[in-house]
């Protein structure tokens, strides 16, 4: 058998509500060479034997079952199996357009390119909630090459953060599931992800630790992965210690960095950092029981000395005004307007 163009590799959790929607959109693909690695982490409901079943009736499906460890784990264990040029990753309450790895996987030819980056269509709105709306979002207006040093330093710093002049708090989107990596390059320097129950957005520093090696990445401007959010979802949900696992992740983002000069990178950092603490504040916010408890927990986010070193340091007035507002409240501790400006979005 040939080795396929394209391996995809897809995380089962507890996700037979969604299962057959993300399966099927990958074996809709135009993209007829491909090889699909589902890994189940030992689910409770019944993803296994739908994976399963599946496989029974396509051929390009392997079914891996694991003692459960988290998403990354799960990733780390089909590339140990998967055979394809290049990697692709989907998560299983996800789906995505039948010319998404056609689309990547030509890009990549055409350019010669170790990484190809694309967009997103977010589906159900946003942490807020505004179930049935879809956004889409595309980081590239054209087709982007980066392939010389400062290019390619540009762009680990621009998958964490980003500039004042950027619309968004990361340039070009941290997550790993809208973009193709080259095979090999994984390999060779075995690449492989960390636990998200260590801490969060792991997905991107598998990303920075990617571009560290690679010659040439390649952005287009189409947006071909379908994010949805749920309740139900590991990677979208309320986790009451989110702030401190974004602070084991912004210290080994900085460790990652180090070979970077400080005055350049620490502007990413830091708009990443007050992003950050704006989505926990919000999540805290939709999430409190006990008045009391809330501010005691947004007084610990504010006043932490990364969150003022950020808030300090970055300029903020420079953002869009949502989150200028935002920040200026963070920053200066005004705990009921930060209430009021999420109960505002979440209307």
């Amino acid at each position: 058998m040939p080795q396929p163009k394209v391996s995809i590799i897809v995380p089962v959790y507890n996700a037979e509500r969604y299962l057959t929607r993300c399966i099927t959109s990958i074996q809709n693909q135009t993209l007829d060479e491909i090889e699909v690695v589902l890994v189940d982490d030992s689910s409770t409901d019944a993803s296994l034997e739908l994976c399963n079943s599946m496989a029974e009736q396509d051929p390009r499906i392997k079914v891996i079952h694991k003692e459960n460890g988290g998403a990354g784990y799960a990733r780390n264990a089909a590339l140990e199996v998967a055979s394809g040029e290049f990697i692709g990753f989907v998560d299983s309450d996800d789906y995505v357009a039948p010319e998404m790895f056609e689309t990547l996987y030509e890009t990549a030819v055409k350019y010669d390119s170790d990484l190809v980056l694309s967009g997103v269509v977010f589906v159900d709105g946003t942490i807020f909630g505004n179930d049935g709306a879809c956004e889409k979002k595309v980081f590239f207006s054209a087709d982007t090459v980066f392939e010389n040093t400062g290019d390619l330093q540009e762009l680990r710093m621009g998958i964490i953060g980003a500039t004042p002049k950027d619309a968004d708090d990361s340039k070009y989107g941290m997550s790993i599931w809208k973009n193709l990596f080259r095979h090999d390059i994984i390999q060779a320097h075995h690449l492989r992800f960390v636990s998200e129950r260590e801490m969060l957005s792991e997905d991107a520093l598998f990303m920075v630790d990617f571009i560290s090696h690679i010659k040439r990445a390649v952005g287009i401007s189409g947006a071909f992965y379908h994010y949805c959010r749920n309740g139900e979802s590991i990677s979208k949900s309320y986790k009451k210690d989110r702030f401190e696992k974004s602070l084991v992740f912004l210290k080994e983002a900085e460790r990652r960095f180090q070979d970077l000069d400080p005055t350049v990178y620490q502007v990413y950092l830091g708009r990443f950092w007050q992003a950050m603490c704006r989505v926990i504040c919000s999540q805290e916010i939709l999430h409190a029981k006990k008045a009391s408890d809330l501010n005691a927990r947004l007084k610990e986010i504010c006043t932490h000395p990364l969150t003022v070193q950020a808030l300090t340091e970055y300029p903020i007035g420079t953002l869009p005004m949502g989150q200028r507002v935002f920040a200026y409240a963070m920053k200066y501790r005004l705990y009921l307007l930060l209430k009021v400006l999420v109960g505002l979005r979440n209307r």
